[in-house]
């Protein structure tokens, strides 16, 4: 099981919760790699050019297999030829994140001390979608001018946010929850169209007055493209098996993801709607590949 991001970030929490309880059903020990870099890149080519047999999987997420196409002007693989649907495993809200020394408590505070200080304020990304969600808003909060800061993973952009490095990320809740419990970070808003469940109390960006704001983060698996149906499905069924267990089912909940399941069927039908939201942001942004 690759996960192409560091250690520590919502990707790998979950992608271990799972393989560690995944090995049992299977009849064999499932082994997590992490191969971070390049947004993802290097991760989700080595599973593409893995055999197609069943024994090798992605932690799959928005921006190797729905984002990097339409950033990149060349990329080793390609998401849509080269790799396949397993099982989706959990959706998982994005949050507006500042150090407590920023000195802001609402996204509209952050926008008005942006627009006092512009190019002075960084925000971090650790892959392409978490990019994507800061320039969705920037082009929504009428273009700020904010520096760009890449992190290889969630990990390592949360040591420089509670260090005060970074100003700012729109990233995964499940890497943060226990930051916001004990003050060290604050949220500023969510992603999603609804509050946040473990943070009630915390707006939607679009409540804060950013109209047309929606960016939820997933966590599923992928195969590489000619793993056999039936594999597929055997494995999405155990998986399905998995998150129907209280303790686990807990256990993502607790972290802010919402358990899903089902059919490598639905699990590409995802991608391809997923595809199609996220090419109409980078549209939006007017980001060019690179």
């Amino acid at each position: 099981m690759v996960v192409p991001f560091a250690p520590g970030g919502a990707t790998d929490l979950i992608a271990r919760l799972i393989a560690e309880n995944l090995g049992g059903p299977l009849g064999q020990q499932v082994v997590v790699e992490n191969r971070a870099g390049a947004f993802g890149v290097i991760g989700a080519d080595a599973v593409a050019k893995a055999p197609a047999d069943g024994h090798t999987l992605l932690a799959a997420s928005p921006g190797p297999m729905a984002v990097n196409p339409y950033v990149y002007k060349t990329l080793p693989y390609d998401p849509e030829r080269d790799l396949v649907g397993v099982s989706m495993v959990a959706n998982i809200p994005y949050v507006m994140i500042v150090p407590p020394s920023l000195g802001v408590r609402t996204a509209q505070e952050f926008i008005a001390l942006a627009r006092r200080r512009p190019g002075e304020l960084n925000f971090a990304t650790s892959g392409m979608a978490s990019r994507l969600t800061v320039e969705m808003f920037r082009a929504l909060a009428g273009g700020l001018q904010l520096e760009m800061v890449q992190y290889r993973g969630g990990s390592p952009a949360r040591t420089d946010l509670l260090a005060g490095r970074i100003q700012l990320v729109i990233e995964q809740a499940p890497s943060f929850l226990d930051d916001f419990r004990d003050g060290r970070l604050i949220p500023l808003a969510v992603g999603g169209t609804t509050r946040f469940p473990l943070l009630p109390d915390v707006p939607t960006l679009q409540e804060a007055g950013l109209a047309g704001y929606e960016a939820n983060a997933w966590l599923g698996y992928a195969a590489p493209a000619g793993t056999p149906l039936g594999a597929r499905r055997a494995i999405a069924s155990e998986i399905d098996k998995l998150l129907r267990q209280p303790a686990i089912r807990d256990r993502l909940l607790s972290w802010g993801a919402e358990p899903v399941g089902g059919t490598p069927e639905d699990m590409d039908r995802v991608l391809a709607a997923e595809r199609k939201r996220w090419s109409d942001v980078v549209r939006m942004a007017g980001i060019e590949k690179e």
